[in-house]
This record gives C-alpha cells, structure tokens and sequence, in this order.
C-alpha cells in the first residue's frame, strides 16, 4: 500500500493499494471482472491460484480434520458414552443427564443453540445455563456449578467460556460433574482439568489450519461434526432410526458468531458465513427478528452486524440473559414472534442508554483531557454493566485509543475493553490479573472483560499507560482504500456482490472519489448528517455519514468546502435502483 501525505479531517492516513499489474490483468481474464473489481482482489492478496476458493468457497475443501485439536476425541468420546445411556433408559429418569453452559452475548447463544439443536435431532433433551451479566458476569461461576449439579447434570458442555475456569471445574471434579470445554478465548499455561479442553488457541496447541480466527460457535461445529462421524462409526443412527442431522443446516447459527463476534471473514469462515446467510430464514428465531428489523432485501452480513446482532445481544445487556438462546432455539412461530418483540423493545431502550452514557463520556474525557493519554479509562456509577463494552467500542473509534470504560461499584467492578490493532487487550488484562491489579478477566486482541476493586482504578490506569505509552505516541491510524472512481455506478455495485460476504478481513470496497462539493448537508435523528455532493463531472451523489454530528468528519461536512471522500456503497433503501454512498472518511484537496 502507498500511503498519501496528506492526513485527513479524522487524523488518518490514506493508504492506496499498489498492485501488480500482471496479476491484476489475470484476474481481469480468468474471472471476467472489471478492473477496479480486479485492483480490488489483488490488493486483498488474491491471485488466479486462489481466487476461486475466495469467489466461491467450500466447506468441503476448508473444513480441517476436528481431531487435530487437542482433547477433541476424548471429548467426543465422553459425550457419546452419555449419549448412549440416555438412549438405552430412554425414560426422564436417566443417569446421565447433560446441560449447555454458555455466554450471554451471540457468540454463546448460538453456541448453545447449535448443541441443543444437535441434541435435539438425536432425540435427546438437553438443558442449557446462561449466567446472568449483572448478577453473575461472563464464565463459570460456582455457583452455578453447583446449581447444574443439583439439577441433576452429569456432564457440563462449556461453550464459549470455561478456558480460565480453573477453580470452577475444579469443584465440579470434587462434586462428581464432568465437564467439557469448547472455547476460543485465550488461553492460560495451566488449563482446567475437564474431560478435554478444546480451543485453538491452547498454548500446547499446534496450528490447526483455519481454526486460529474460529469463533466459539466454529469451535462448536467441529465439535458436532466429530461426534457425528464418531456416530457413525458405532451405528448410532442406524441402531436407534434416526436420519444423521444435515450439519449444513447449521450453518446460519455458525455465520451469525462469526460475524457478531468480529471474527474475520477470510478461509473457513469466509464458507460458514457465504453459505450461512443463505439460510437465515430456516431459524425461525432468526425469521423473526428479521422481521421485526424490517430487513425486506437478502440478509447481508451487515444485516447480521448491525440489526441481527444488537437485538439479540439487549437480552444480555439489559434484559434477560437467555432470551437469545430461547430465540434460536424455538419451535413455535408465535412465542418466536413475542420474544422479538421483546428483544427489539430491550435494543430501543438499549440505544436510549447508550446515547445517554457516551454523552456523559465524551464531555468527561474532554474536560480531563483524557485523549492526550495513550489510552483512555473511563467510569461512572451510572453506567449500566451490559453497555460498558459498546461505549468503549465507541470511544476507541472516536479517539483512535484503547479504550477501557468501567461500571463503578462500591468495591469490585465490572469493566470492558475494546483495542486498536497492535495492542492485545485480552493479555494486558491477563498481565494485570498476575500483577493483582485486577480481580480477573480476560479476552482476545481486540475485547476484554475485567473485573477490579474500585481502591485499584489509578494504579490500573497507570499499567495501562505505562504499557501502551510507546505502541500509541507512533501510531498513525490508517485508512486503506481499495480503488479511486469517479462516481459510483449500479454496475460496479452488482460487481461487488461477488465479493461478499464482508466483514473483518474482508471489509467492504472503500472508494475514494477526489474534489467533490457538498451542495446539500442535513443532521438526521441528531446523530447522522445526510449529504448530496457534486462531482467534477456535474453528478449528484447520495451519501450517509453515520454519527458524524459533533465530530471532525461532521464539521468537515458542514463546512461546504471542496473535499476528498472515502465512501462504501451500497442501494439506496428509500430510492432503490439508486446508489447511496456511505461516508467513512474526508481530506481537505
């Protein structure tokens, strides 16, 4: 990439792709592309040899052999050995008896769906746990394991949590309760003793390809189609008649982790995700939700992102935690239809909250100058646990910072981050944890959760600062754009199609168009700013600056001025047949 010299209103670097012209051309041939759509595969690391896996991938070429992950055949083997004593009682009362312990968030609710679902076609009821985020916070708490015991469980499927759960499935072993863990969170040297701990990112882990950029719910397919070739194997399907589960089906739960757990969209992800969406209609929940967001064109991955997602996602934070879970795993049309009524009802109010904290946010770090930091920790009484980590999702964006942003408690706190690429969140807050500056926590690259005395808040921040001091002061926050056009085109855009779906490591096409005017700039809800610009050549362009009021890009805007635009683009869904552009970024020409 070529980056320009210019910075932009936002304080970012534009970065241009530099192709080779020869591979460039052959994408042009071999795939019948135009150029831009060619410059676009190129840059992207894309050449003849793997195009077709990336216009078209197949689960079929992608999908690695389970059995390469550590503890995946003994847990298999443990679930098969229940499996097979639920089936041979085949009353209520059963000596084994098996429940799904998961997250609040997507990413765990589509976990334990596609395990009950799963369960549910081999004839076999399952219970599921979501712990509560206020009362009880993410991963497994004692408590719980407790209450699963007495409930009867003998064996526990941990699914997007249970890595760090040392302690926690220490007292299951003690008390007579299996468990096993399927998980992509980072990992500690000392793992639980379960019957298997199966996450990719294990420390004695050697690579596994595809597997490093799975969510939890990708973890959680695999282990479904290791067990299901395991069944096959003993003639479990033939013994009992039951027509072996379609594991295709499944994938709309696994595309809708993948997207709303951030993951990237590339290789194997990049087929659950394509052939997912396909299907979302399938899942009556999902069905649903789809209706009550309104969403009347194909379901996109940024469907799923910013209106699937959210909706599900305000159960955890400010609702019921396992509202999610019984969304996507409902069998009745009416009761799918009432709880997404309830769900959209629990994101309004959702947004109310959050408009009302990033407020209150914004004017705390400007009057404490807390931007000149090199990363930014934030916190009031005020603030609703279930939202910390979208407001520090915010900031980090605003600010182009780590961003730490707690819900202040009388003693422990809850608190969640969110990162820029290159600082590794999720082992900042482990080394914190060593150093006893937090209670616990954990997470990935580029989100954490965390929890710590209110007495520690400064000397956290002064580990935070000290840690990212040198990362930060040479940061230059970068926008790459994919091609220079002159004027957006319904071709271009049906062109684009082939390249979805978008995401993270595949981000939507970002265009620059040189020297257009604002001729019209109108604020909508307060928040958004809609525009129309006049190119060189006399063309009215349509675009969307999403929450740019009160920003530099929103000035910039409102100025009238000749400008650079960086815009994505999509129809327009009020004027179909029209191309609206999508404002990411503006330069001064």
């Amino acid at each position: 990439m070529i980056t320009s010299s210019k910075t932009s209103h936002t304080g970012k670097h534009w970065a241009f792709p530099q192709c080779d012209e020869r591979n460039v051309l052959a994408i042009q041939q071999q795939c019948g592309v135009s150029d831009v759509v060619a410059r676009i595969l190129s840059a992207r690391n894309v050449t003849t040899s793997n195009v077709s896996e990336f216009l078209t991938p197949l689960l079929k070429d992608l999908l690695p052999n389970p059995s390469l992950l550590l503890g995946m055949d003994e847990g298999v083997e443990r679930v098969v050995r229940a499996i097979e004593s639920i089936k041979a009682n085949n009353s209520e009362c059963t000596c084994e008896k098996i429940t799904i312990y998961g997250d609040y968030d997507v990413d765990g609710a589509t976990s334990v769906s596609l395990l009950v679902q799963y369960f549910e076609q081999l004839g076999i009821n399952v219970d599921y746990y979501i712990p509560d985020r206020l009362s009880e916070g993410y991963g497994v708490h004692m408590d719980s394991v407790c209450k699963i015991k007495d409930q009867g469980t003998t064996l526990v499927i941990m699914a997007d949590c249970g890595t760090t759960s040392v302690k926690e499935i220490e007292l299951a072993n003690s008390i007579g309760l299996d468990s096993i863990v399927l998980d992509h969170h980072a990992a500690n040297v000392e793992l639980p003793k379960a019957i298997a701990v199966i996450n990719p990112h294990r420390v004695d882990q050697s690579c596994v390809p595809h597997t490093q950029d799975l969510c939890a719910a990708g973890v959680v397919f695999l282990f479904i189609v290791a067990l299901q070739r395991r069944l096959n194997e003993i003639n479990f399907f033939e013994n009992h008649g039951i027509t072996p589960p379609n594991l295709l089906e499944y994938c709309n739960l696994v595309a809708l982790g993948t997207v709303c757990d951030v993951m990237p969209i590339l290789g194997l992800n990049r087929a659950f995700v394509r052939h997912g969406l396909k299907l979302m209609r399938n899942n009556i929940g999902i069905r649903a939700l789809i209706d009550v967001a309104c969403i009347k064109d194909k379901v996109s991955a940024g469907h799923l992102g910013f209106a699937i997602g959210p909706r599900i996602n305000a159960s955890g934070r400010i609702g019921s935690s396992s509202l999610g879970t019984k969304l996507l795993t409902t069998h009745d049309d009416i009761a799918a239809k009432e709880i997404a009524l309830e769900l959209n009802s629990l994101n309004e109010e959702r947004q109310r909250m959050e408009k009302k904290m990033l407020q209150e946010s914004l004017d705390e770090i400007e009057a404490r100058e807390l931007a000149k930091n090199p990363t930014i920790l934030i916190g009031q009484p005020s603030w609703h646990a279930g939202l910390i980590g979208i407001l520090a999702s915010r900031l980090k964006d605003r600010y182009n910072r780590p961003s730490f942003v707690v819900s202040i408690d009388d003693d422990v706190c809850k608190g969640s981050a969110r990162s820029i690429p290159g600082i590794n969140v999720g082992e900042l807050i482990h080394k914190a944890v060593r150093l006893e500056l937090l209670v616990g926590g954990g997470g990935h690259s580029m989100a954490g959760g965390f929890s710590l005395q209110r007495e520690k808040f400064e000397a956290f921040y002064d580990f935070l600062n000290a840690e990212t001091e040198d990362f930060v002061k040479a940061y230059v926050p970068t926008l790459h754009i994919d091609a220079e056009i002159l004027c957006p085109t319904f071709d271009l855009l049906d062109e684009l199609e082939r390249l979805e779906p978008f995401g993270v490591g595949n981000p939507a096409p970002k265009f620059c168009i040189r020297r257009v005017t604002p001729t019209f700039t109108k604020s909508l809800s307060g928040c958004h700013l809609q525009c129309v610009f006049k190119n060189e050549a006399g063309d009215k362009l349509r675009a969307i600056a999403f929450r740019a009021v009160g920003t530099a890009l929103g000035e910039a805007l409102l100025s009238a001025k000749t400008m650079s635009i960086v815009v994505t683009i999509k129809e327009d869904s009020f004027n179909p047949g029209m191309v609206q552009m999508i404002i990411e970024d503006a330069a001064p020409v």
